[in-house]
């Protein structure tokens, strides 16, 4: 609905859209696009030394791409192109892009040098460059006035870039074997230093050194014991743990023998009873106490015999005695030098440990020379190695950027496109036209329209009509809404409708003049009740001079019929506003208007009343609810919706019942089609 309405700012803002676009087409210089593309792969055919690359990963191959990209927009590059080229100096490059050669320097540059920086912006701001999805091939495009031109341009691009590549890819060259020189010669020294520790090292700790390791002399100069090897150690530390669990066995052994002999008597012990001197001497002593006691049956004690025998057993007793006693020395003597034994290999046991520390410590120590050796020897093997690969293949190398397609010089424009251009303001021309539509919409929201009217108020439209100034309206322009009011209800033709507008000034006073000339037209009789008692205005439209009216009435001074006076118009009566009252609202709110009413309702068809306006005036709302039906009059273009829906709402409130409403002075189109429509 809001559209159709609003249908010729459609039509209009794409008509005007497209002939935007058509005087652009026609206006536009064409532009041909010629495009060139070239293929950058992950490393140069034939690096020197580049061996099998690793396989990069997606990000470094983004990355590379962009860079690639980044170089080709950069100005060292624009440059190269336009001194490539020879486009400065000559007129053949603006021609071809359509603009105007500079003539004179500027700002104390000389006029070549404006000219170049000219060119150089051109070049810039024409070049396209594309990476079409995740390939490795870049699209190099110029865009110009001249197709030759542009094809030599995107070529003189594609040509500089793998120029500038090879360039870099030589002088990467160069510093990489000038880093690798420097390298390999640290490495060497590296090499000569840690070979001169080992060889010191060894010489000093008596450690042999393998073929290759001793390079200066160092060993031969440098003095010191030889000191034994790991193995030498481990064998004899072998053979004295052997030695001192013997050792100790015999010590325990001779200390259980010592114990043994200390604690028992001599005669009890093993030793003293296996002793073959020991034997004869107890036996020589047995016989000896033997013959004493044979000797004792026969003689007394003091006999010269006795006493020899008791001499001799005392002698062999000492005897005895005296061989026990070295027997039992000879135990604690043989345990002494079991227990010193020990010790012996016990402490040389912990030297030979110490020694086989030291020579752990040195066989470490000497490991990681030997590694540090080794280290640097295949580091300076490989940086060689490097460096001679470089060297040999230097000047022979291929760049990362290969050529893939020649641009050609192109046989149609590129820009404009008509097609595109047409579509896209068309598209552009009913966006502008529906976004304009939206807020006019939005923001315009006058009641200019049935439509509008019922969409913001909810009231039917009886019918509109032009404007024709401050005289009465042509009583055939109400025709059709005279005709709208028979069916305003059940019953017909309502007896009372009180006639009103939201504000001042919207013509109900010459719609309520008019529409009870219309109706009077249609054979009905009209009384037409003058209730602005603020603002009459009756008598002066049906031109009847002014005297007694409703103020009287209603203030008992006159009587209906009285006050009632003929208008000349055949069936139109006027009941006048009489004297302005100093409160109109007091007036009207007394039970006089109801007697009134009554007293005229059955004299006539129907009762116009002319109601002051609704906003500001408490007069309306006392008056509405005394008619049968209310008719809102409202002025077209001027009453927006928030204060007429105030209105209509107040209206409502007091009681009435709105039948409808009227549109007044309208103007344009909208006049034609909705009179017809009241029609």
């Amino acid at each position: 609905m809001v559209l159709r309405r609003h249908r010729v700012i459609l039509f209009v803002t794409m008509a005007l859209c497209l002939l935007a676009a058509l005087l652009y087409i026609l206006l536009s210089t064409p532009d041909y696009r010629a495009t060139a593309s070239v293929e950058v792969e992950d490393v140069p055919a034939g690096a020197a030394g580049a061996g099998t690359p690793p396989r990069p990963s997606n990000d470094d191959v983004e990355t590379a791409m962009q860079t690639q990209l980044e170089v080709l927009r950069s100005r060292a590059l624009a440059e190269e192109v336009a001194r490539s080229l020879a486009l400065v100096g000559t007129p053949t490059f603006f021609d071809g892009m359509g603009v105007s050669r500079p003539k004179q320097g500027s700002g104390g540059q000389s006029q070549r040098q404006v000219e170049q920086e000219r060119v150089i912006a051109l070049l810039r701001d024409r070049l396209e460059v594309e990476l079409p999805g995740k390939s490795r091939v870049i699209r190099i495009s110029f865009v110009s006035a001249d197709p030759a031109l542009s094809a030599r341009i995107a070529n003189g691009y594609a040509d500089s870039l793998i120029r500038s590549d090879l360039k870099r890819g030589f002088q990467s060259g160069v510093q990489a074997r000038r880093f690798l020189l420097g390298e390999l010669d640290g490495a060497r020294r590296d090499l000569e230093r840690a070979e001169r520790e080992l060889a010191v090292y060894a010489a000093r700790n008596g450690v042999p050194v393998e073929d290759g390791a001793d390079r200066d002399g160092a060993a031969a100069n440098a003095s010191g014991p030889a000191k034994p090897s790991e193995a030498a150690i481990d064998s004899r530390l072998a053979q004295l743990n052997a030695l001192r669990a013997q050792a100790l066995a015999e010590r325990i052994a001779a200390q259980k023998r010592w114990e043994s002999a200390r604690a028992a008597s001599a005669d009890t012990l093993p030793e003293v009873l296996g002793n073959g001197a020991m034997q004869q001497l107890m036996a020589e002593r047995a016989q000896a106490r033997a013959a004493l006691v044979e000797e004792r049956q026969f003689r007394k004690d003091a006999h010269p015999e006795m006493r020899e025998a008791r001499a001799r057993l005392a002698a062999l007793d000492d005897q005895a005695q005296q061989m026990a006693s070295r027997i039992r020395a000879s135990l604690r003597q043989e345990y002494d030098i079991a227990r010193r034994g020990e010790k012996q290999i016990a402490d040389e046991i912990a030297d030979v440990e110490q020694d086989a520390q030291a020579a752990r410590g040195r066989s470490v120590q000497m490991g990681m020379y030997e590694r540090s050796v080794e280290t640097y020897r295949m580091l300076h093997d490989s940086l060689l190695q490097r460096y001679r690969d470089m060297a040999s293949q230097a000047g022979f190398q291929a760049g990362r950027i290969q050529p893939l397609d020649r641009a050609v010089a192109p046989a149609r424009p590129f820009s404009p496109k008509v097609g595109e251009t047409m579509l896209l303001a068309a598209i552009g021309g009913l966006a502008l036209g529906l976004l304009l539509v939206g807020a006019r919409h939005v923001f315009d929201d006058a009641v200019t329209s049935a439509e509008t009217l019922a969409e913001r108020v909810d009231l039917p439209l009886l019918g509109a009509v032009p404007v024709t100034g401050d005289n009465p309206q042509p009583s055939e322009v109400f025709a059709p809404i005279a005709r709208s009011l028979l069916l305003a209800s059940t019953s017909g033709l309502p007896r009372s409708i009180l006639v009103t507008s939201a504000q001042e000034g919207e013509g109900k006073s010459l719609t309520l003049n008019a529409l009870a000339r219309a109706l009077a037209a249609l054979d009905k009789t009209v009384l037409v009740i003058d209730g602005d008692m603020r603002r009459p205005v009756q008598h002066a439209l049906f031109r009847v001079a002014p005297g007694r009216g409703i103020s009287e009435v209603l203030t008992g001074q006159a009587s209906a019929a009285e006050a009632v006076v003929a208008t000349g118009v055949p069936g139109v009566s006027l009941l006048p506003c009489g004297a302005v009252p100093p409160n109109p609202t007091e007036l009207l709110a007394t039970p006089a208007l109801d007697a009134l009413l009554a007293s005229v309702r059955d004299d006539y068809d129907t009762i116009l009343i002319d109601a002051p306006s609704i906003l500001g005036h408490g007069d309306t709302p006392l008056l509405c609810a005394r008619a049968q039906a209310n008719l809102m009059v409202v002025e077209w273009g001027r009453n927006h919706h928030g204060g007429l829906r105030t209105a209509v709402d107040r209206l409502r409130r007091a009681g009435g019942v709105i039948i409808g409403a009227i549109l007044t002075k309208q103007q344009g189109r909208a006049f034609d089609y909705d009179y017809h429509r009241g029609g």
